[in-house]
């Protein structure tokens, strides 16, 4: 499970870590901070399955086996990215004025 950066205790279920991205950042299950990740990271950790999502597109036919198992190989791909290559940060919350 993932720790969280402000009391280092289990921050969420696997599960809610790969359902997080950049415009949903998620409570810490154990002290309630905001915790969310940037762009850069989240683009990172999903980028060798999307080019192997889009070099299936490209490579094989439309609607064959291959095709199928390459989506399903890049979309796998993309979920083991987020869940162990994508850190997660405390947000800063802006105060309104």
């Amino acid at each position: 499970m993932p720790a969280c950066p402000s009391c280092q205790k289990s921050a969420m279920a696997r599960w809610k870590k790969l359902m997080m991205s950049p415009l949903a950042p998620m409570p810490c299950d154990s002290c309630d901070t905001e915790l969310g990740v940037t762009w850069r990271s989240y683009l990172l950790a999903i980028s060798l399955g999307t080019a192997i999502f889009a070099a299936t597109y490209f490579m094989f036919e439309d609607g064959s086996l291959d095709q199928y198992l390459g989506y399903g190989v890049g979309f796998i791909l993309m979920l083991l990215g987020q869940l162990y290559f994508m850190p997660i940060h405390r947000v800063q919350v802006k105060e309104q004025q």
